[in-house]
């Protein structure tokens, strides 16, 4: 018994209850399960009688106050925490909280050993009654703390704790030592707690087995929020994503159905309907550039005066450069999924951009109404030359109206449609082509083509911007449509090589074997390069020939309607005619059959059309080529799609700089440009300041167009890259 200065008297009992019950409340939070221990034997020491006496005479000695005298109790016995029936080994990791502990597992009952009582005490000698004092409660019922964790199931920060039970002794003590029981983790929710009042009984759940995969650890982070080892049940971790990543729930994406208008406009295109893989962008170009028309572009290229290989380097210039227009505009829509009028607002600015739209408006209603044009010219020429009718006007009309009619019906219904036509017409055109060159291959005659004489290098310049013109300018503004619906997973660097590809090797064959065939007959190249299908009638072809010749001409220019006119509804979206995309397809259409029509009325020279309007309209889409394609080539980052749409976002209304350069660039280019169509006389007026004639040398090469891409390809890269950098930090 203790005595305070001035305090109350206290036994070691009331002493050990009061610290059980500070431990009881401090190890709360502690999960813990109960074990049962093994009854022990209470033993009383049975002193020596000269102990007994020594402590008699001690206790004479050391006899206490009269104040002393009030205790009433219980005797006292010595304790330690070594009686405790599990020790608490302090040796290995030490168990830590955690809020994923699950409900309370069942425990299996122990088996009940009886228990001797312990002895009763003798009664105290009455005394004094004591000060009133707090009742104490007793403590509640409570396990032993955990027993020792192993080191695999040792827990870390943030981790499930496994919790240990020690399964009780089942032997008597006076068997013979047995090797321990395993250690059979479990989980549980400790300490086990009375009800709270008015509550039910704890609802306990199976969590599984516990024989759960141990190797799920993340290593995208570097934390360990949820690396869990062990062979408890365990969260497992989900995947990390970036911020600006679109996560594509469920399973694969689905093709849109054919016969399905598509809905998307100048949105991004849905995720779920991006099926597209890089290898769909060959055949969705192949088919467009096939034409047999690039015949003719050959031969008016060695109408020129160039000989057969300046007219192949002329060829080949040509189609590298166009591989810049359509792989840079094939790699924005597929990042982007949006046309390609839309992505170029981040160049222009949102409101800015109307003028380079109505420039790609003005380029496809054009090149539509050519397209419709040749493909009218083609079927009444093989008509007359093959002798079904008498006239051009009548065969000439229902090409016009039945190619309109099916390029504008499969243009409708939209991009589902137009991939499946264009890969049947893929194969056609190639095999068709095939066929072409087996049946006129006779009539090429190498050593005469090898023998035309050079001419000046300048007219190689020009051969090579009109090839330039004809295939990369003709569709840089409409690279983007077919490139929306990629996967976002499918590499850009393969879709541009495709893309590229696909558009740039039919015309480079057909153009140069327009140029040997012409080369091999002098006589026969303006034919082919007026009309090349009237010439192809000269060279005596076989009587079977004319309805395959027919099928080429026909379905790949029916292909390239049908991409132009696909274009041409988002471009009228996107100067904000908003009807949707189906019925700006139409809207788009009635312009290009009436110039068609016109086309057929007024012109029979395929020469003039391919020499004069394209130079022109292609020197402002060379201004508007660099500056994109320079803008795309320095961005790191992905277009921001929302600020696309609408004013006031990351890209700002007016690009001022790049919008000038526009106009800049296309008035000098303008200058040095030439044409024999007399209400373009005005081209060429810088060559006239310089005292250069027009219609000679340099004059006649129409560098213009490569001086137009030129300076709209160095203005982002001298100053523009600060711009880009802070649209992309903006969206960031």
């Amino acid at each position: 018994m203790e005595t305070g200065p001035g305090g109350e008297r206290h036994s070691d009992d009331e002493l050990a209850t009061a610290l059980e019950e500070e431990v009881a409340r401090i190890t709360m939070a502690i999960p813990v399960v109960a074990v049962e221990p093994s009854p022990v034997p209470a033993v009383e020491p049975v002193p020596s009688q000269p102990e007994r006496s020594q402590s008699q005479s001690e206790s004479s000695q050391s006899e206490p106050a009269p104040e002393d005298e009030e205790w009433v109790g219980p005797p006292t016995q010595a304790i330690s925490f070594e009686d405790l029936p599990v020790r608490r080994r302090m040796e290995g990791p030490q168990p830590t909280f955690s809020a994923w502990v699950g409900a309370a597992a069942p425990q299996p009952p122990a088996p009940e050993t009886p228990v001797s009582p312990p002895p009763a005490p003798e009664p105290p000698a009455p005394e004094p009654p004591a000060p009133a004092r707090v009742p104490v409660a007793p403590a509640p019922t409570r396990a032993e703390p955990l027993s020792y964790v192993v080191p695999e199931l040792a827990p870390r920060d943030s981790q499930p704790v496994p919790l240990i039970t020690e399964e009780p002794p089942t032997a008597p003590r006076d068997a013979p030592a047995e090797p321990a029981p395993p250690i059979v983790p479990v989980i549980a929710m400790a300490p086990v707690l009375p009800p709270l009042p008015g509550t039910g009984p704890v609802v306990t759940h199976h969590l599984g087995p516990i024989d759960a995969p141990s190797d799920h650890i993340d290593t995208d982070l570097h934390d360990d929020a949820d690396d869990v080892r062990g062979t408890a049940p365990t969260p497992r971790s989900s995947p990390r994503v970036a911020v600006d990543e679109t996560v594509l729930l469920g399973a694969e994406p689905v093709a849109a159905p054919l016969f399905e208008p598509e809905e998307a406009d100048l949105e991004p295109t849905p995720i779920d309907r991006r099926v597209g893989r890089a290898a769909r962008m060959f055949w969705l170009w192949f088919a467009g550039t096939s034409s047999l028309i690039s015949l003719g572009v050959g031969a008016t290229l060695f109408t020129l005066g160039l000989s057969l290989r300046q007219l192949l380097v002329a060829t080949l210039v040509g189609v590298a450069l166009s591989f810049l227009p359509l792989g840079l505009g094939t790699l924005a829509g597929k990042w982007s999924g949006q046309p390609t009028m839309v992505v170029s607002r981040a160049t222009f600015g949102v409101r800015g951009n109307v003028i380079p739209t109505v420039l790609a408006l003005i380029t496809k209603l054009f090149w539509g109404s050519v397209l419709l044009w040749l493909a009218g010219s083609a079927a009444g020429s093989l008509a007359v030359s093959g002798g079904w009718a008498q006239g051009r006007a009548t065969p000439t009309a229902v090409a016009l109206l039945v190619a309109i009619l099916v390029a504008g019906v499969i243009a409708f219904y939209g991009y589902a449609l137009v991939a499946r036509v264009q890969l049947v017409l893929t194969v056609a055109s190639a095999l068709l082509i095939a066929v072409l060159v087996a049946a006129t291959w006779r009539h090429v005659d190498l050593a005469r083509a090898l023998a035309v004489p050079d001419a000046l290098w300048t007219h190689v310049v020009t051969g090579a911007v009109l090839v330039f013109s004809y295939l990369g300018l003709a569709w840089a503004m409409s690279s983007a449509e077919v490139a929306r619906y990629q996967r976002p997973g499918s590499s850009g660097g393969a879709a541009m090589l495709w893309a590229t590809f696909g558009a740039a090797v039919p015309p480079f064959v057909l153009v140069s074997y327009g140029g040997l065939l012409a080369a091999s007959h002098p006589g026969l190249a303006e034919q082919l390069a007026s009309d090349p299908v009237a010439g192809f009638v000269r060279l005596g072809l076989p009587g079977w020939y004319p309805v395959p010749l027919l099928l080429a001409v026909g379905l790949s220019l029916i292909s390239a309607l049908v991409l132009t006119m696909y274009s041409a509804g988002f471009t009228l979206d996107a100067l904000g005619v908003r009807i949707g995309r189906r019925w700006s397809t139409v809207a788009a259409g009635g312009p290009i059959a009436l110039a068609g029509i016109v086309l057929a009325l007024t012109v029979t020279d395929l020469d003039s059309v391919v020499r004069g309007v394209p130079t022109a309209l292609s020197v402002p889409v060379a201004a508007w080529t660099g500056l994109f394609g320079a803008e795309t080539m320095l961005r790191v980052r992905r277009f921001h799609q929302p600020s696309l749409l609408v004013s006031g976002g990351v890209y700002p209304d007016w690009r001022w700089l790049n919008l000038g350069m526009l106009v800049a660039a296309s008035v000098i280019g303008l200058g040095l440009v030439s044409s024999d169509l007399p209400w373009l006389a005005w081209e060429g007026y810088l060559f006239r300041l310089l005292g250069i004639d027009p219609q000679a040398g340099i004059g006649a090469s129409n560098i213009g167009v490569i001086v137009a891409l030129a300076l709209g390809l160095l203005t982002p890269l001298v100053a523009g890259s600060r711009a880009v950098r802070r649209q992309e930090q903006g969206a960031a």
